[in-house]
């Protein structure tokens, strides 16, 4: 029974002191929610709007600090209200023990305050928005005041640089300052938003005025003074060079001036009517027109002293590669007599003689045209380049054939030493032969001896034609020079082995007695030496058993045979250069 007591009592000893702990913290959520409620409190916006209200406002603008006015007293009468219910609600819920209920008003009541934080900075930023606006134009209106003033005086000042365009300029400015006036009074009757469209068309207009403005005077002057200047300076300039006999090609001069002239009214009257980018665009294009005018006449002008200068020259070059080309044709109507000419000189020499004349003819007419005052001198300057470029070209084709012709006698002359040589070649070929006291020559050997002696005398008979065939005799030599070369290996060969093949049959009939086999490889050796003239396969023959017999052997014949050959070689070197 003690027990259930004690328990009793410590339930509600916890109880109370629960109850103790919610009272505290309700009372401390109430607390804050005052104290969150007190930060509205401080911003002023009651001083704000009486400010406000003293900037007179009017229109669009009244009609926002309306609209701002009444949200802050539906702030003041309505959501401040609410928000001090809330905060009552809160401590007397404080009082029971509704936990719910008490986290629910104390969750509206904070709500209430944030939105009433919102409204009031919105109110706010829509009071500075009016101030700054307001400060804005009264900024914008100095500005333009000064900008209006400046404007103005330099309309009066520089009337005469505007030329045609001073009308509408004034009438701009005119306009511009009835707008002017309208955007004064709006901002001054404080209805900054109505002001601010009304700001928009003034800038636009002020800045196209001020843009006019700058861009006037220098095509005015263009127009006006540098442009009829220079019309003026190239109509003269252009009278006075056809006065010298000076020509323009596809001469439009009259017309390409007198449309430049026309184009000039036409801009000078679009200048009245304000049409400056059109007339910026046409500037450039008379300009353009004039600089082309200028360089035609510079043009002419520079090439007259080139022409005066070159026609000497191209006169005398002309005479020069016109006799040089005669020279050519004397001495190749003199080869033609005792050379065949293959390779065109004659025709090539012709040709060149054509076109000297047509360079002649065009130099001529040009001259003909200076002289009677119909020369476009730009037009001969460049045909003058092409014509001592023509020249240049003859005279290096000329001075090539020239060489090509001029070495013909010396390469008949080296043509006939060539043959002397091959004759005494073949006769030297024959003695060394003979000085072997060979048995007879094989038909194969024979044969291209004959061919290179055939080969020589035909040479010898072209040699001796009237008209002498450079270019075939070249070939005939080449192909000589080949077959002899071939002949002396086959002479060296056919000498060799006829020696070795004597000698090792000489050597093998020591064996004859003692060995069959050398017998009969000596008497068929012998056979191909004295009947069949062969004698590479005499000594194949008889080398083979003579090697078989004694190993070596017949590689000691060889190698004495070949040092004796070259030492016997070396001796005649020395002599012949002793």
């Amino acid at each position: 029974m003690l027990t259930l007591l004690i328990g009793i009592i410590v339930l509600v000893g916890a109880g109370y002191l629960g109850f103790v702990f919610y009272q505290r913290r309700t009372i401390k959520m109430a607390t804050d929610v005052y104290e969150n409620k007190r930060d509205l409190n401080k911003i002023p916006l009651d001083d704000e709007f009486a400010l406000a209200k003293k900037m007179n406002l009017t229109g669009e603008s009244h009609k926002k600090y309306d609209q701002l006015y009444n949200k802050y007293q539906h702030y003041k009468n309505q959501m401040l209200p609410d928000i001090d219910e809330g905060i009552a609600a809160v401590k007397e819920d404080g009082k029971g023990i509704n936990f719910l209920k008490t986290k629910s008003d104390w969750q509206s009541a904070n709500q209430a305050i944030a939105d009433a934080d919102a409204t009031l900075k919105e109110i706010q930023a829509g009071l500075a928005q009016l101030y700054d606006l307001n400060k804005q134009h009264k900024l914008a209106l100095e500005e333009l005041e000064k900008k209006y003033k400046r404007l103005r005086e330099d309309i009066l000042n520089k009337n005469q640089s505007f030329g045609p365009s001073i009308d509408s300029l004034e009438k701009m400015l005119s306009d511009i300052e009835g707008t002017f006036d309208e955007f004064t009074q709006l901002t001054k009757s404080g209805d900054p938003n109505s002001a601010e469209a009304v700001l928009s068309d003034l800038n636009h207009s002020t800045d196209k005025l001020e843009s006019y403005m700058g861009r006037i005077p220098k095509l005015y002057q263009l127009l006006s003074n540098e442009f009829v200047e220079q019309v003026n300076e190239i109509t003269s300039g252009y009278k006075e060079l056809k006065g010298k006999q000076y020509n323009f090609p596809n001469d439009h001069f009259d017309d390409a001036l007198k449309g430049i002239s026309d184009q000039i009214k036409v801009n000078m009257n679009k200048l009245k009517t304000l049409e400056i980018d059109s007339v910026e665009k046409a500037t450039q294009d008379i300009a353009d027109r004039i600089d082309k005018l200028y360089d035609a006449i510079d043009k002419e002008f520079q090439a007259r002293p080139n022409v005066e200068k070159n026609t000497t020259i191209i006169g005398q070059y002309i005479e020069h590669v016109r006799k040089q080309n005669s020279d050519l044709q004397l001495r190749l109507e003199t080869l033609d007599k005792s050379y065949v000419l293959n390779h065109q000189e004659i025709e090539n020499n012709h040709q060149f003689d054509q076109q000297i004349s047509t360079i002649e003819k065009k130099y001529q007419d040009e001259i003909n045209a200076m002289k009677n005052g119909e020369a476009v001198y730009s037009t001969i300057d460049a045909d003058q380049m092409h014509m001592m470029k023509e020249l240049g070209q003859i005279e290096s084709e000329q001075k090539d054939l020239f060489s090509s012709t001029v070495q013909l006698p010396q390469q008949e002359q080296t043509a006939r030493d060539a043959l002397a040589k091959f004759d005494l070649a073949m006769r030297n070929t024959k003695r060394r032969i003979d000085n072997h006291n060979l048995p007879g020559l094989s038909n194969d050997y024979q044969d291209a001896f004959a061919a290179v002696i055939r080969e020589i005398n035909h040479l010898e008979d072209a040699m001796n034609q009237p008209q002498i065939d450079i270019d075939d005799i070249s070939k005939q030599l080449t192909i000589i020079q080949s077959d002899m070369d071939t002949l002396e290996e086959k002479t060296n060969q056919l000498i060799d082995d006829a020696t070795l093949a004597e000698q090792t049959i000489q050597y093998a009939n020591r064996f004859i007695g003692s060995n069959s086999e050398i017998a009969a490889a000596s008497k068929t050796a012998q056979m191909y030496f004295d009947q069949k003239y062969d004698y590479e396969q005499s000594l194949n023959i008889i080398s083979k058993a003579l090697e078989k017999q004694s190993s070596g052997m017949f590689t000691k014949i060889k190698d004495d045979y070949f040092n004796a050959k070259k030492h016997l070689k070396t001796e005649k070197s020395n002599e012949d250069a002793g």
